[in-house]
């Protein structure tokens, strides 16, 4: 059951760069209606599905295809152009719509399959995700094809005051990274290799989150529960972290985040079922993936606004793909012990390392071409 999961962070991984330079070179619009309508028609036909193959197919395809142009990188390329001083709280609000989601959609979903059956709670899920189409149509490529500016503002970017200086990073907007620049640069390796380690223990153990909670001696109605409730937590945590992001300092309190999501690991791996450590290990992990939204803002304010897309298509290929195993090797370690302790202690290095590395990323110093300038054609290379 993990295989399909990380064949989907390969195919995440493959389409990353591609993917992010359509979104730059197009209207965005397209990009979202055209995830929109494959992550639906992948839903319906995985109701149909009578295969493991079939089903890997679907899976792989245009489900998760789908969702990763319209619901991942369409829409935070289009936040990272709508806004600059409040790009870490504006990112963390639309990604929250996510865990908003498993609040309120998970156990209607989780009701369907039981009642229903897993066929008719895709094919319901599908005819959802295609009644959203009509939203992507309302959505704008940037404020200047209508004429505005970023944040709302009425004139050019202004320089912070200077008791703020030393603890605020507003990005020189008017200079930007291509693609091929930015991949030059170690911040963009350092960048990559932080959130390849900060989503190898969010990928392992959200795919085994239920399992997990009924080893720890939940029944699987109580680990449904906790399920939702670590998603409720995030949906607290993303605008808080993005909102404090914008005005302290994105890297200290993306390592923050990624410390509290390996200690509510340590949590999980004591706790010997009691509720109370559970709730705990929810609101901790919670953190770990709750910092998302800030560190992803940070690679806006590092490398700008035009190639936003493509740069983040790079390092979402390097993240699926170091976080690729890492499911499938939480199911081995099980398989082969009958318990998680030794797949989660790995998970923890991970976060720890994660954090070590972006407490210290340095900030790229070369800002080269202006943003009106035209990207070249073959930016999408390294």
């Amino acid at each position: 059951t993990s295989l399909p999961f990380s064949l989907a962070k390969l195919e995440s991984a493959l389409e990353g760069p591609l993917v992010g330079y359509l979104i730059d070179r197009f209207d965005v619009r397209v990009m979202l209606a055209a995830g929109t309508i494959l992550a639906g028609l992948g839903f319906i036909l995985l109701s149909f599905t009578d295969s493991y193959v079939l089903f890997l197919l679907v899976f792989i395809g245009p489900l998760t295809t789908g969702f990763q142009i319209g619901f991942n990188h369409a829409t935070l390329a289009a936040v990272n152009h709508w806004f600059r001083r409040k790009r870490g709280l504006a990112m963390a609000v639309v990604q929250t719509g996510q865990a908003i989601g498993g609040v309120a959609i998970f156990p209607l979903v989780a009701f369907a399959v039981l009642t229903l059956g897993w066929r008719a709670a895709a094919f319901l899920s599908g005819v959802g995700v295609l009644l959203l189409l009509p939203l992507a149509l309302l959505v704008r490529r940037s404020p200047e094809s209508m004429g505005l500016l970023p944040d709302g503002a009425r004139s050019g970017p202004r320089e912070p005051s200077a008791d703020s200086r030393t603890r605020v990073h507003w990005p020189d907007e008017g200079q930007e990274f291509t693609a091929r620049q930015a991949l030059r640069t170690p911040t963009f390796w350092l960048l990559a290799t932080f959130h390849g380690l900060r989503n190898i223990p969010y990928s392992a153990v959200t795919v085994h989150l239920v399992p997990l909670l009924v080893w720890k001696g939940l029944d699987q109605p109580m680990a449904a529960f906790f399920v939702g409730l670590t998603a409720f937590s995030t949906v607290i945590v993303r605008p808080l972290t993005g909102w404090l992001g914008d005005r302290q300092s994105k890297q200290k309190i993306g390592t923050i985040g990624v410390v509290l999501g390996a200690l509510g690991l340590l949590v999980l791996i004591a706790s010997d079922g009691a509720i109370l450590p559970l709730v705990g290990f929810a609101i901790l992990f919670s953190f770990g993936d709750g910092i998302n939204s800030v560190t992803w803002a940070l690679v806006g304010d590092c490398f700008g606004r035009r190639s936003f897309a493509t740069i983040r298509g790079w390092i979402g290929m390097l993240q699926s793909i170091a976080s690729m195993p890492a499911a499938v090797f939480m199911g081995f370690v099980y398989d082969r012990t009958q318990s998680y302790t030794y797949a989660l202690v790995p998970l923890v290095v991970a976060y720890a390392l994660a954090g070590l590395i972006l407490w210290w990323l340095p900030h790229p110093s070369r800002r080269l071409a202006p943003l009106g300038t035209p990207a070249p054609a073959a930016d999408l290379r390294p």
